[in-house]
């Protein structure tokens, strides 16, 4: 214990004391793309190659493709929030859609540390969620924007495209091909083009100046809307099934999340009710089709926009002095456990997309270390060549900039260093917490009580566990917790877990 109590305290002091391992220097651009519901099974770069996203592959092969990165929490509002402060959910007390992480502390956000630090800010479309700090039209954080921040004309979450007719019910459809529409009549390809534009002026009138700009696309969240010609690419007959379309054995009841989101909308409901879908019944092979093509295509749809921006970069002659991130907020279940959308502890929700290109990084590069997206703060700081923020201390509240992450800047310039050993993440069910602790090898998750006045785990009060071994079980058939067999290494990964992130960095947690 004394060896681990001093290797934490040295651990801290060099997170404060240390500058720039990297050596980025002088100011870079920062592009930063967010996707919404991008769940990382697409295209050569994440091995799917039957989801054609070409753009997103092109970026692969400017920067480094992270292979296991994971969200805080799978939904929209606790990972963004997670994501844009540097810190983990029990620390912003944002757990659901409706929080606003100035809550717990009025700290300077990512944006806002940029334009602290001399950059000109500019947003658009969806970035952090919407409606629950300063509001939509002044992105949330209207501290944190040097211009105007930018909806397209129907940016609420999940409502239907305006190229849609006015009287177009609202959650009839989680699915639409338009037959007519152009990529420019729809709200993310609007966003495409103010990002464009937005790089055009920063360009022409603050060339001296470095700029960050924030673009966020909405698809392929919910309803999946996106021209014809994209659900062409995919037809119905040679759409795939999940490898895995069951709950997973041994599992304990508090688990399984119900799909309200997906079933939310009605023609998911009429089909739940054909298929008698249910915790044991999944969707019929033909439905499950026909929402797997819809999400593809949306995933091609929104591919295109992101390519549409990085060639505008190209041409402006940016690119060599601009960091480009990419992340997605959380994973999706396409069918997968018998589960669809998020809001899961599973590997297909909390498993993310993350691209990083950077001037002087490697190019065409993977790693495969375990990262979060709470270390896209101090990462794109130290890229950028900036401050990188230091460790926040236990109680952070009154600590304006901290981070809870790690910045990635070593593995954008060697992907192979030595990593943390595992990454963490949780999900709210009524008035408990399921936390979770992904290794290399497995996923281990204890379903506990939760304590709102603290803002963190009752250990003690314990409603169930789960185990799933990637080595012998790549989807998460079966929950090996109570076999016998499995004890010891239960009880080591329980006492991991328990620790926590502090200590992940410092101890070793079973590969």
């Amino acid at each position: 214990m004394a060896i681990v109590a001093f290797a934490t305290a040295l651990a801290l002091l060099l997170s404060i004391a240390q500058p720039s391992l990297t050596s980025f220097s002088s100011p870079k651009n920062v592009l930063m793309i967010a996707v919404d519901d991008l769940r990382p099974h697409f295209g050569q770069s994440y091995d799917t190659p039957q989801v054609l996203t070409p753009n997103m592959d092109k970026l692969a092969q400017r920067g480094v493709t992270f292979k296991r990165t994971y969200c805080q929490a799978a939904t929209c509002g606790v990972s963004r929030s997670s994501l844009l402060t540097g810190r983990r959910p029990d620390t912003t007390h944002v757990l659901s859609n409706g929080g606003c992480f100035r809550n717990a502390g009025n700290w300077t956000s990512l944006p806002h540390f940029f334009k602290k630090n001399g950059y000109t800010t500019a947003g658009g479309g969806k970035i952090f969620h919407p409606g629950v700090c300063d509001g939509l039209e002044l992105g949330e954080d209207r501290l944190a924007w040097s211009l105007p921040y930018y909806h397209a004309p129907c940016p609420q979450l999940g409502s239907l495209p305006c190229a849609e007719p006015r009287g177009f019910p609202h959650r009839n459809h989680s699915w639409i091909s338009n037959e007519t529409a152009t990529d420019d009549q729809v709200p993310d390809g609007m966003i495409a083009l103010n990002a464009i534009s937005q790089m055009h002026n920063l360009s022409k009138f603050n060339a001296e100046t470095p700029f960050f700009l924030a673009v966020g696309f909405h698809k392929p969240h919910l309803p999946h809307f996106a021209p014809k010609k994209y659900f062409d690419m995919y037809p119905l007959e040679k759409m795939d099934l999940p490898a895995n379309p069951n709950v997973p054995k041994n599992l304990p009841n508090v688990t399984w999340n119900n799909c309200n989101e997906f079933l939310s909308y009605n023609d998911s409901q009429v089909e739940a009710h054909m298929d008698h879908f249910s915790q044991e019944q999944p969707l019929s092979d033909a439905h499950t089709r026909i929402h797997r093509r819809a999400y593809y295509a949306t995933t091609t749809f929104v591919d295109a926009q992101v390519g549409r921006v990085l060639d505008a970069l190209d041409e402006l002659g940016l690119t060599n002095d601009t960091v480009v991130m990419l992340w997605g907020d959380h994973g999706w279940h396409l069918g997968e456990n018998n589960e669809w959308a998020k809001h899961t502890n599973f590997e297909h929700a909390t498993h993310v997309p993350l691209f990083i290109s950077a001037p002087g990084g490697q190019k065409g590069a993977i790693s495969q270390a375990l990262t979060e997206l709470v270390d896209v703060y101090p990462t794109l700081a130290e890229l950028a060549g900036l401050p990188v923020p230091t460790e926040c201390p236990s109680d952070s509240k009154l600590v304006d900039v901290c981070t809870e992450g790690r910045s990635l800047a070593p593995l954008v310039m060697n992907p192979a260093v030595a990593w943390s050993p595992a990454a963490f993440s949780q999900w709210p069910k009524g008035g408990d917490m399921g936390y979770t602790m992904r290794t290399q090898r497995y996923r281990y998750t204890e379903w506990v009580g939760y304590n709102k006045t603290s803002h963190g785990p009752i250990w003690s009060k314990l409603l169930g566990t789960e185990l799933y071994d990637f080595m012998t079980d790549p989807n998460e058939t079966v929950n090996h917790a109570q076999d016998s067999a499995m004890a010891s290494l239960v009880t080591e990964l329980s006492h991991q877990l328990h620790a926590g992130w502090r200590n992940a960095t410092v101890s070793t947690v079973p590969s």
